[in-house]
């Protein structure tokens, strides 16, 4: 009996012909050839614009023929056309995976990947971007969107890579392709680099937004805020109901304290408003001592993130891997394991702190050290644990670390040291110190302690309740998607503060605390004994007052918290009295998970 059924992705076929597809069913060469002439038919009246007449045909091969190339083509871009995504994105993967010549499947991937890329998924595009490439190696377009894909899912050296070679390829320079190079290397810490490849780009293609914020984001981080601003006004007067540079503009008036501003660029009803958008509104009104208000905001955010977007915290994924790293990094299971004996090129400075503790606080503090610079946004230590898998084949991480032991393992500290170096030698920095303040540091202590056994570890510690109301001021997943609600941020807070115990408890790590409110309320004298630990003369600091102004251009990469520079002040100082003045219930889910670690860290005192 037949089954005319309709597939629920929408394509208008039946579901045997689509997502219920027998290939062990489809016609074979000869079959398709039969049906050749009447597909590049459908191809014709698509071209013409006879859109109705391309589909019923299309709809009619693709009954007979599920595999037919040119009416799958056509039935794929009318559906994208009509934005029925479940629908394109089934023809669009039947369309990529089907066998054919080089540059038909280079086509077919290619389009994909560029259709899922438009959905910003870009992790997804992966597959798809690289069989386009391997079909066609030497095409500027698939290079292109190769580099996309790398650049957005944190490979960013290898996505420089494959800018390059697009632009080689294609033997000029242009515009947008320009511009995706220029915003790789803002990633990578380049900024000085990137805005010049920003202003040939907009020179080229003087309608792109998103590189006009792109430019004014790396101008951002270079401290250049007056030039931000202008770029970001005259594109506001082309294009005044952009929201992305909308948000931009109040994101570096918040920089500036300016919070009238901001509340005048985003003056949307609150409902309208996204999430980026509501926490930027709320810091505004914080700022304005409006704590309620801003709260409200706040907590919008997070609700639009956890059920619009489907964000939910990963707490049994994390839950294991603390449980597995607790029972592998033991002081036992360690000391014979080798390490990496000889002293690194230039010493890593791992500065350790949950979001909101004030870490990126202190990198920018070190930058006015001579001979210290911040360190790039990846090549981290968690992207070596994940290397230490494929470098072994012993099993999963960490206990794929026990192929250390045996034969040419021994090497394996060095090589992964080497992996970490390289990746900041080509960044060009000329330091001594390298800070690093990958928020996943935490974690890694073990490791870290195998590749660096005597790198300085600086933590940065503040009380828990004011740590917890930076999370809820920002519109972020964190990790494991933990900051989509205080409970959840609480949770992951003592997930990780258990994991530097643990580690403090089983490894002999060269390890300083320093607390927020210190660094704040006297920069200097904490940053000397900072300084002094690990290991640099602390009469290279500069003044207090500058120190206080948080406005200088560090040497090498500059890394995009950068961008958001204030000078320091002591306004996050136990800010969470106030919150609790206005809105004493703000922390009634997260007061027993926080309650142990205020009396641990020494602030169950704090007036």
């Amino acid at each position: 009996m037949l089954d005319a059924a309709l597939c629920s992705c929408e394509s208008g076929l039946r579901r045997v012909r689509c997502c219920a597809l027998d290939e062990a069913a489809l016609p074979d060469q000869l079959g398709l050839e039969l049906l050749e002439e009447q597909a590049v038919s459908a191809t014709k009246l698509f071209n013409e614009r006879k859109y109705t007449e391309a589909e019923a045909l299309a709809l009619k091969l693709l009954d007979l023929a599920p595999n037919l190339r040119h009416a799958l083509r056509v039935l794929y871009e009318i559906r994208k056309a009509q934005k029925r995504v479940k629908a394109a994105e089934a023809l669009g993967r039947r369309l990529s995976a089907l066998p054919g010549t080089a540059e038909m499947r280079a086509a077919a991937n290619l389009s994909f990947a560029q259709y899922i890329l438009g959905q910003g998924r870009f992790a997804e595009a992966r597959e798809a971007a690289e069989r386009a490439l391997i079909a066609a190696p030497r095409d500027a377009s698939a290079h292109q969107v190769m580099g996309m894909v790398l650049t957005e899912t944190g490979q960013v050296q290898p996505g420089e890579y494959h800018y390059r070679q697009a632009l080689a390829l294609l033997g000029r320079d242009e515009g947008v392709l320009l511009s995706n190079l220029a915003w790789n290397l803002k990633l990578q810490g380049r900024q000085d680099e990137a805005a010049e490849l920003y202003e040939k780009a907009l020179t080229l293609r003087p309608d792109n937004k998103r590189g006009v914020g792109g430019y004014a984001q790396a101008e951002m981080a270079r401290g250049n805020q007056a030039h931000a601003a202008r770029l970001l006004g005259d594109a506001l007067t082309k294009w005044p109901d952009d929201r992305a540079l909308r948000l931009l503009y109040a994101r570096l008036e918040l920089t500036r304290g300016n919070a009238a501003a901001v509340l005048a660029r985003l003056n949307d009803a609150p409902e309208n408003l996204l999430p980026l958008e509501l926490s930027t509104r709320g810091q505004a009104l914080a700022l304005q001592g409006e704590l309620t208000q801003a709260v409200a905001c706040y907590a919008t955010a997070k609700k639009i993130l956890r059920e619009r977007e489907g964000w939910s915290y990963q707490a049994e994924t994390f839950a294991a891997q603390a449980a597995a790293y607790k029972a592998y990094f033991t002081a036992d299971r360690i000391l014979p394991l080798p390490r990496a004996a000889e002293p690194p090129t230039r010493q890593p400075v791992f500065l350790l702190g949950f979001p909101g503790s004030g870490a990126s606080l202190l990198e920018q503090l070190l930058a006015h050290l001579p001979g210290c610079a911040p360190g790039a946004e990846f090549a981290t230590i968690a992207d070596l644990a994940a290397r230490v898998e494929r470098l072994t084949g012993a099993g999963a991480y960490p206990q794929a670390l026990d192929g250390a032991l045996v034969g040419e393992g021994q090497d394996l500290p060095v090589q992964l040291r080497g992996y970490y170096q390289q990746a900041r030698d080509r960044l060009g920095a000329r330091a001594r110190f390298m800070t690093d303040n990958t928020p996943s540091n935490l974690w890694h202590l073990g490791l870290i302690k195998l590749l660096f056994p005597e790198a300085p570890i600086i933590h940065i510690l503040r009380h828990p309740c004011d740590v917890m109301l930076d999370v809820l001021s920002r519109a972020e997943k964190l990790e494991g998607n933990a900051g989509v609600s205080l409970a959840s941020a609480a949770r992951h807070y003592a997930l990780s503060m258990e994991m530097v115990k643990h580690y403090r408890a089983q490894l002999t790590l060269r390890y300083l605390p320093v607390r927020y409110e210190d660094l704040v309320t006297a920069p200097r004298a904490t940053l000397t004994r900072v300084v002094e630990f690990i290991g640099a003369d602390a009469a290279n600091l500069p003044s207090e007052e500058t120190l206080r102004t948080n406005a200088i251009r560090p040497a090498g990469p500059v890394p995009s918290h950068f961008a958001a520079r204030v000078p320091v002040h002591t306004r996050g100082v136990y800010q969470y009295r106030a919150y609790l003045a206005a809105l004493p219930n703000l922390f009634i889910d997260t007061g027993a998970t926080l309650a142990p670690w205020i009396s641990a860290l020494g602030y169950g005192d704090a007036p």
